[in-house]
């Protein structure tokens, strides 16, 4: 017959059975933060063969660093003085062998007969691979964030170096350490030569040496990239024998792995490499490393189409300059008054904030906001005495013979537009739209600032130039009437600084 001490003994025993089979780790600590029993589980995590081992040690006896053990010391101080459980709460913890883990822990204290705390329960569960899981996402997600990045830089880039320097800087903005792309030149020494770069500190890609030769200089991922065209991934500096020339740059930067990925022209050449640096070893996960390469294709497809639109921009641009110069050709007395302004509009539309394409497109308006001239008379142009009441109908009518001369030309910018509206007045008293304030377009509006400011300060045929004083006058004294106040500000304020062109 079973005595009820045996059956203690079995129910303990079966007990310990089953808390020894969680892979949860269970363990209980005394009012003063001493272990008094375990599971295996948890004994393991330790680095104990058995849960008798753990008994009587102290949170520095254990494998975790020093900042861990006070923290899991100041935890349980906390439950203790306020009685309260603490549940669910990740922490990091470094088990036996070095192990580098995230847990998520509750703890619950426990009371005597007389309802006092006189220890603590603790259960914790390995959340690493799920944090490995979430940290892979992560990256994974960061990569479709920069292949949506690139498609807006690819968009509004103007130039090679905006688009190249927008994707970079977009690269560190995600959480990359460094990146830049690297140009291979045709020189002996196959040399890769740095663009662009963000991210970079203390001169590091000045004090190094990269090739896409077959030498030592060549066998890093930047060079093998760019001579073997295939995406080439480092994930350690520290054992990665190809990336010797570079390591102590690299670790005393921080960078502890990169991923190099080739650019291809139209071609289907390569003719640079982007790099990117990452701050971790094995930083970047197969899944990330082929977002990242599709990143590389659609940068070079941008960049091959950025091309191809500015080679149609310079074909563009050689046109109207041809149309502009048609024009000045008919008209001595304001030969030279369309690229004055020009450089008036743009030095404004620059100093109001707006950005470089915008400038530029404004300033392409403003070298042939007068094209509508090509239809009136050259006498009318040239004469040197007030013209009649029908001559300046006939002058009127040049805004909108440039708008028809204009409005079927695909350019990236409102350039017809702006011609058209270069004499519309901010109170809607100009011409021939009468349009007012924001109605006219702003591109419009500074030409008209530029415009008014060039033709009151230079000869013309039927009075000697008034002056750049006169002229600066009668803008403040039309400010908010006839012209845009802020255009106005701008070209005051240039004028005041010595900045406005000549």
């Amino acid at each position: 017959m079973m005595t009820s001490e045996n059956r203690s003994d079995k129910n303990q025993e079966l007990l310990d059975r089953i808390i020894n089979s969680f892979q949860i780790r269970m363990f209980w600590k005394d009012k003063d933060s001493r272990f008094i029993d375990c599971n295996q589980a948890f004994a393991e995590d330790a680095g104990f063969k058995t849960p008798a081992e753990v008994i009587g040690k102290t949170e520095f006896d254990m494998p975790w660093t020093s900042d861990e053990a006070n923290y899991h010391l100041q935890t349980d101080r906390t439950l203790m003085a306020n009685g309260e459980p603490i549940l669910s709460f990740e922490q990091a913890l470094t088990r036996s062998g070095n192990r580098k883990s995230w847990i998520l822990t509750s703890k619950i204290p426990t009371r005597n007969n007389s309802g006092d705390i006189d220890g603590i329960l603790v259960l914790y569960q390995d959340m690493t691979f799920i944090k490995e899981l979430e940290k892979e996402g992560y990256k994974v997600n960061r990569a479709y964030q920069l292949l949506r990045s690139a498609n807006k830089a690819i968009i509004s880039a103007t130039d090679e170096s905006s688009l190249f320097k927008q994707l970079c800087d977009s690269i560190v903005a995600h959480g990359y350490k460094m990146a830049w792309i690297g140009s291979l030149e045709s020189d002996p020494a196959k040399t890769v030569r740095p663009v662009i770069s963000a991210g970079s500190q203390d001169h590091y890609l000045e004090s190094i040496k990269i090739s896409w030769a077959d030498d030592v200089f060549g066998h890093g991922p930047t060079g093998t990239a760019g001579r073997e065209g295939r995406v080439i991934v480092n994930q350690n500096f520290l054992t990665n024998p190809d990336t010797l020339p570079w390591r102590e740059s690299a670790i005393k930067h921080g960078y502890q792995s990169s991923i190099a990925l080739p650019l291809r022209n139209g071609l289907g050449s390569i003719f640079a490499v982007l790099t990117i640096y990452g701050a971790e070893p094995n930083a970047f996960h197969e899944d990330e490393a082929s977002k990242l390469d599709e990143l590389a294709q659609l940068l070079s497809y941008g960049h091959e189409a950025l091309l191809e639109r500015e080679k149609r921009f310079d074909v563009m641009v050689k046109s109207v300059a041809a149309l502009a110069a048609t024009v000045e050709s008919r008209d001595p007395y304001t030969a030279g008054h369309q690229n004055r302004v020009a450089k008036i509009a743009f030095a404004i539309a620059q100093d109001m904030g707006l950005d470089a394409d915008t400038c530029n497109g404004i300033k392409l308006a403003a070298s042939i906001h007068d094209i509508g001239k090509m239809q009136v008379p050259i006498e009318i142009l040239t004469k040197p005495t007030k013209l009649s009441t029908l001559e300046m109908d006939m002058i009127k009518i040049h805004p909108q013979v440039g708008y028809e001369i204009l409005k079927d030309i695909p350019f990236p910018w409102p350039v017809a537009e702006m011609v058209h509206q270069h004499h519309e007045r901010y109170d809607g008293s100009g011409y021939p739209l009468g349009l007012k304030g924001t109605e006219i377009v702003l591109g419009a509006r500074i030409i008209a600032v530029a415009d008014a400011l060039e033709a009151i300060s230079s000869h013309r045929p039927y009075r000697p130039a008034r002056g750049m004083d006169v002229a600066m006058k009668e803008l403040e004294t039309q400010r908010d009437i006839l012209f845009d106040p802020s255009a106005v500000d701008s070209c005051i304020r240039l004028l005041n600084a010595g900045q406005l062109p000549t």
